[in-house]
C-alpha cells in the first residue's frame, strides 16, 4: 500500500483524501497511544521530581520542551481536529488532520499529505500541498509568505495568487522554516518543517 499510495494519492479528490487519512489515522492510534501515555508518564515523573523546586535546571528544561514540540519544526505536525471556524467542506467536521495553526491565531496550514512531511527539494511522486484556512475570509488578492530557515540567513518568499486557500509551498532547504504571512491586512507567523 506505501509504494502505491504517492500515484493515486496525488489525483485523488479531497473526500478520498479525507477518508484515506482517517483510515491510516485509526491504525496508528494504538502506536500512538501506547506513546503518548509514555510520555505522558515520563513528564508526570519529572513533574513529581521537581516538585517543590520551581527553578531547577529540569523543571525549566521541561518547561522549554512544550513550546518547541507544538511550533510544527518537532517531528509531524500533530494530527487532530482543526479549529472549529476551520471545518467548512470537512466531513465529518471534526475529521483530524495534520495542521499547524499560526502563533496569533489568525491562520491554519493544512498538510495535505499524512504520512508524510514535507520535503525540499520536492519529491517527483508527491506535491507539498498546504490548504491554508484564514480566520476571516480574505478580501486581498495574494497571501505573501517571507520564509527564514533557522540557523542560516537564508530567506525566500512566495506569493499564493488568489489569497488564503490551496497552495503547494517548495522551500529551497530542509530545516526549520519560520513563516510570516500578510494577507488582505492581516498577519500571522508559524514554523513548519522540511525533510531532505
Amino acid at each position: 500500500m506505501r509504494t502505491a499510495a504517492p500515484g493515486w494519492l496525488a489525483e485523488a479528490s479531497p473526500d478520498v483524501l479525507f477518508r484515506e487519512a482517517r483510515r491510516r489515522q485509526r491504525r496508528r492510534w494504538l502506536a500512538v497511544g501506547a506513546a503518548v501515555a509514555v510520555v505522558l508518564g515520563g513528564v508526570a515523573g519529572v513533574a513529581a521530581s521537581v516538585a517543590g523546586h520551581p527553578r531547577s535546571p529540569v523543571a525549566a528544561q521541561a518547561s522549554a520542551a512544550i513550546p518547541a514540540a507544538a511550533n510544527g519544526c518537532i517531528g509531524q505536525p500533530p494530527v487532530s481536529p482543526l479549529p472549529a471556524w476551520a471545518r467548512s467542506g470537512f466531513s465529518p467536521a471534526d475529521l483530524a488532520m495534520p495542521h499547524v495553526m499560526g502563533a496569533a491565531g489568525n491562520i491554519v496550514a493544512i498538510l495535505w499529505a499524512p504520512r508524510d512531511a514535507l520535503h525540499a527539494p520536492p519529491r517527483q511522486d508527491r506535491t507539498n500541498k498546504i490548504l491554508w484556512v484564514p480566520r476571516i475570509p480574505p478580501s486581498a488578492p495574494n497571501l505573501v509568505i517571507q520564509a527564514t530557515l533557522a540557523g542560516s540567513a537564508r530567506t525566500a518568499t512566495v506569493s499564493v495568487p488568489g489569497g488564503p486557500g490551496p497552495s503547494i509551498i517548495d522551500l529551497p532547504a530542509s530545516g526549520c522554516w519560520t513563516l510570516h504571512l500578510r494577507w488582505s491586512g492581516h498577519t500571522d507567523e508559524l514554523k513548519l518543517r522540511y525533510v531532505a
